[in-house]
């Protein structure tokens, strides 16, 4: 049984070993009621067990953890909330073994003396039950598409599975988000509003492509994603069709702002975001593992992590914007609102907040890390060297860096991650509580950027100008 109350399963347990069986049970016992499969639920509460029993160590022996645990499209997550930051900051070291697990981890301070770590599992579709898209039994795409019309339009519970088989033809087991091989977890995500669908039908009303919009809790922006058209039906524009239906959803919603992360394995997706008005405005180098590819599909990045563009697309007219430039990066910065159509000015020279940073860490299942900076303080350049060394300590093999562009210690932040390895990444619109934010980016492994297929000569010359900063940054 699922519950139906939207908030998170909560508990408020005193933090000592002998309460870590508790813990364990409550943690299985609510993964469930969020509908996670018993696997997923048993991994997330080993890994709550884990992290517990490391806070314990530190323990004073008079704290009280706050517990809870929810999920979203893409995965289950749990939260351990105490006071005692100082104490418990030091633990992210410690919780690299969760990492190691293929659970993604976070660790962020909150208020005050606030922490909270959390760690999630993704919603694996492979536990469940197969459906009928099983490629023994689905049936073949057309070898030609049909002489009718094309329509898109929003798609019905029963498409679910016909969309799943989409994604089989196209990227085998292989594709990165492995909820859309579940069409009944798919569609709850449908349902509860966290997921916003459409579909491309042939003449016969069968699904020949998808494409969805996701929108984290309170987000003013969405990603546009799990995009997929049938082999037999590419080059008719259906994916800028889809994008542009999408778009007019996302008005009704009062959104800022759609991003997509096209690969940049192929320029299909960069070709479909050039046409509907999404520039790039980031390249995020070594995000995923090398093997996150379509199946049967020769990889020109073969022999290194893969990476993605950032283009984004403002709904209505965005107002202007005035940002604290770092000298390397003013000209960039400026091509970049200007690709996007925002008026842009430098702010005068500022300096840090005289009080300490807020920051926030965090790696995914897939070895990619970031730091997130709230606030820069005159502290930065300490808080940003020991955050790398524990995003690296729990896996991280490529690690980006997020800084408001309004916040007038964003030069001294950057002079302080040069100066670890840290280069250019973009600019990313609205993406911190509907902040834009200057990205930097860190690579643990080595990568070729030239082997990257880029569509569009902005593209080309921002790949250029990250692989001299980054050339700049090496010892």
């Amino acid at each position: 049984m699922k519950k139906t109350d939207p908030r998170p399963c909560e508990i408020r347990i005193s933090l000592e070993r002998s309460r870590g069986e508790l813990l364990r049970a409550f943690v299985r016992e609510a993964a469930l009621l969020e509908g996670a499969p018993p696997s997923v639920a048993s991994l997330l509460a080993e890994d709550a067990l884990c992290a517990f029993t490391a806070l314990c160590a530190l323990a004073s022996g008079h704290d009280i953890a706050d517990i809870d645990v929810s999920s979203s499209r893409r995965d289950l997550r749990c939260r351990i909330r105490l006071k005692g930051h100082a104490r418990f900051s030091s633990i992210a070291g410690a919780l690299g073994d969760l990492a190691r697990r293929d659970a993604g981890l976070s660790v962020r301070e909150r208020g005050v003396d606030g922490f909270e770590a959390s760690f999630h599992r993704g919603l694996e579709a492979e536990s469940e039950a197969p459906v009928s898209f099983d490629p023994a039994t689905a049936p073949p795409p057309a070898e030609a598409p049909p002489a009718g019309d094309v329509s898109i339009d929003l798609p019905r519970r029963e498409d679910a599975a016909a969309i799943a088989r989409c994604f089989l033809a196209i990227y085998g087991h292989n594709y990165v988000h492995t909820e859309v091989f579940s069409p009944q977890r798919c569609w709850s995500r449908v349902e509860s509003g966290a997921l916003l669908p459409v579909v491309a039908r042939d003449e016969k009303g069968e699904v020949i492509g998808h494409v969805a919009l996701e929108r984290e809790n309170g987000a003013v922006i969405a990603e546009r994603g799990e995009a997929v058209v049938l082999d037999s039906y590419r080059g008719r524009h259906l994916l800028e069709r889809m994008t542009e239906r999408l778009s007019q959803e996302a008005r009704k919603l009062g959104l800022t702002g759609v991003y997509a992360l096209p690969v940049t394995l192929h320029t299909f997706s960069q070709r479909n975001d050039e046409r509907a008005g999404m520039p790039v405005c980031a390249i995020l180098l070594g995000k995923a593992p090398e093997a996150a590819h379509p199946k049967g599909a020769p990889p020109p990045t073969a022999g290194q992590r893969q990476s993605y563009l950032l283009t984004f697309r403002f709904l209505a007219e965005p107002p202007k914007r005035a940002f604290h430039a770092p000298q390397a990066y003013r000209e960039i910065m400026l091509g970049i609102y200007e690709s996007l159509g925002v008026a842009a000015s430098p702010c005068p020279p500022g300096s840090p907040r005289a009080g300490a940073s807020k920051t926030r860490i965090s790696i995914d299942q897939r070895g990619y890390g970031k730091i997130e900076f709230e606030e820069v303080g005159l502290d930065a350049g300490v808080e940003l060297a020991q955050a790398l060394q524990d995003v690296c300590s729990l896996g991280a093999r490529a690690t980006q860096l997020l800084a408001r562009v309004a916040d007038p210690g964003l030069p001294h932040i950057v002079e302080k991650a040069r100066g670890l390895g840290f280069f250019f990444c973009g600019v990313g619109p609205a993406v911190l509580d509907g902040e834009d934010v200057l990205m930097l980016q860190y690579l643990r492994d080595p990568l070729d950027v030239g082997k990257l297929q880029l569509f569009t000569d902005q593209a080309r010359r921002l790949a250029a100008f990250i692989a001299d900063d980054r050339a700049s940054r090496a010892p």
